[in-house]
């Protein structure tokens, strides 16, 4: 399974914003519906084995929405629908438990320390502009039980570059120019699916 952790700093926990202005009233939400789509949609079907966890930090409760490619359903390639499947899951009462909204999202409270602690058997792999070059990893290194974590325009705070440092993860880098979250999501996909650095 691959995993994809996008942590939204500003992104809103409630259902409370319009789908007419996503990035004006959902604190940037569009930028993790453009990586949901980057993570999933082929260009006739889903990816069945991908699971994408959004960490929405822009209320009082961080809360978790996680989509499973397995069981997803009703996943379009537009901003607007996956915000409003979104919307559906944050409009749950979320607690320490997940809840399903739709097939294949689930929601709860937490932020970035729970995801961590769920993946913690996966090879945990943070995107950063100067991390090590990806194509210096092995090819063990970016298999498919690896987990990506990416930040948000924002980037990430001292306290989470902590925990991530504390999880072990490997620091590594798409390239020195900043790439949008959606974009590097394309690139990691493209990396596994061609087997790059298996062929050195």
């Amino acid at each position: 399974m691959r995993n994809f952790i996008i942590v939204g700093h500003k992104a809103t926990t409630t259902p409370n914003f319009s789908l007419e202005d996503i990035p004006g009233t959902s604190g940037r939400l569009d930028i993790l519906c453009r990586a949901v789509t980057a993570a999933f949609v082929l260009s006739h079907g889903i990816r069945k084995d991908v699971c994408v966890h959004l960490i929405l930090l822009g209320g009082e409760i961080p809360k978790t929405i996680r989509l499973v490619g397995e069981t997803l359903r009703h996943l379009n390639p537009d901003e607007r629908t996956t915000a409003a499947l979104l919307k559906k899951a944050l409009a749950l009462p979320a607690a320490a438990e997940w809840a399903m909204s739709t097939s294949g999202i689930f929601v709860r409270t937490g932020g970035l320390a729970e995801v961590l602690a769920d993946l913690k058997d996966a090879k945990l792999i943070y995107l950063r502009e100067d991390g090590a070059d990806i194509r210096s990893l092995d090819a063990g290194g970016l298999s498919g039980d690896a987990a990506f974590i990416l930040g948000d325009h924002t980037g990430m705070t001292p306290e989470e570059e902590s925990l991530i440092e504390q999880a072990g993860a490997r620091v590594v880098s798409l390239g020195s120019t900043s790439l949008h979250a959606d974009h590097c999501v394309v690139l990691l996909n493209w990396l596994l699916d061609t087997n790059v650095l298996m062929q050195g």
